[in-house]
């Protein structure tokens, strides 16, 4: 069994690695004066950064290249496009090498009346310059944005999932995580209003220790203080996450004309995808038990598991400071 565990678990840790590790950016300032400016920016740590390719429109070429330089983790590309129609106002610039599983380009174009941002992933890996979008569109995507954020964001779902294992029953399920949407609502909107800032390293740091708590606790056979008040441990550390959804929704960006319906799309993605997530989870671990007299006791496996995926996380975002 400790075998399979190690396996899974080592599995699971390089999966991790096998997407982007952090947003890449595209930041076009074009101006009658100076023309148009572009700076790349994709992170040092990216194993994947060099699968990925910006895509400008056939009649424009690239020129004034300058040489890279390596600024706060990212590489940094400048250069300027000469296009022959000398804007790229009605254009569409693309990436292409995104996959599924990727955190995406984002890409800023600013002229001299207005300032575009769009987030460029698998499903939508170009931008149309100029392009209005209704509040509906912004709607949307937002919402896409935040369920893609907690599906791929493995450690608020590791914890969701201990939450789970730790409620003894559905109104503790219930409670716990109508307790974390809560907080973690909270302090996402604190962190996108600067109302309340801490440093991404020690938040990241402090989410790891929060799984790694829970899951030291499914481990514990006897009626703990978090097994009675799950839903009080839930709230106290949603505020933890919270901060961590802020910090991935600050990368995105906000359009600084739409923030309060941007913040509440984006939250509501975030709730979709975890209720989706509960609801999977909670039916294989119900035909698992069903189905598999074998597995009577899948909780401890589980967290074995949960402990050494978060306390690998821990170490080595402690490692970062």
């Amino acid at each position: 069994m400790i075998k399979i565990i190690i396996l899974i678990t080592s599995l699971f840790i390089s999966s991790l690695f096998g997407h982007q590790t952090g947003l890449s950016y595209i930041d076009i300032k074009e101006s009658k004066a100076d023309g148009i400016d572009v700076v790349y920016k994709k992170p040092l740590s990216d194993k994947k950064g060099k699968d990925i390719h910006i895509r400008y429109p056939s009649n424009c070429s690239i020129y004034a290249k300058q040489r890279q330089t390596i600024v706060n983790g990212f590489i940094i590309d400048k250069y300027k496009l000469d296009c022959a129609s000398e804007t790229l106002k009605h254009s569409r610039i693309w990436v292409d090498g995104l996959v599924s599983s990727d955190r995406g380009v984002m890409i800023r174009y600013e002229n001299d009346k207005k300032v575009s941002k769009a987030l460029l992933r698998s499903t939508t890996p170009y931008m149309l310059i100029d392009q209005k979008n209704t509040n509906f569109d912004l709607f949307i995507e937002y919402v896409e944005l935040g369920i893609s954020h907690i599906w791929s964001g493995y450690d608020h779902l590791l914890f969701v999932l201990s939450l789970l294992l730790l409620a003894q029953n559905l109104k503790a399920i219930l409670f716990a995580i109508t307790a974390f949407t809560l907080s973690h609502s909270i302090t996402l909107a604190c962190g996108i209003l600067g109302i309340i800032h801490i440093g991404v390293p020690y938040i990241e740091s402090m989410i790891a220790l929060s799984i790694v708590f829970l899951a030291r606790e499914l481990l514990m056979h006897s009626e703990t203080l978090t097994k009675k008040h799950l839903g009080i441990v839930a709230f106290i550390f949603g505020l933890l996450h919270g901060f961590g959804f802020s910090t991935a929704l600050r990368d995105i960006g906000l359009p600084q004309d739409e923030i309060p319906l941007s913040l509440f799309s984006f939250n509501l993605g975030i709730e979709i995808g975890q209720l989706i997530f509960i609801l999977v989870v909670s039916a294989l671990l119900a035909l698992v038990k069903r189905y598999i007299p074998r597995i009577r006791d899948i909780d401890t496996p589980l967290a074995y598991i949960i402990g050494i995926i978060s306390s690998f996380w821990l170490i080595e975002r402690i490692l970062s400071f």
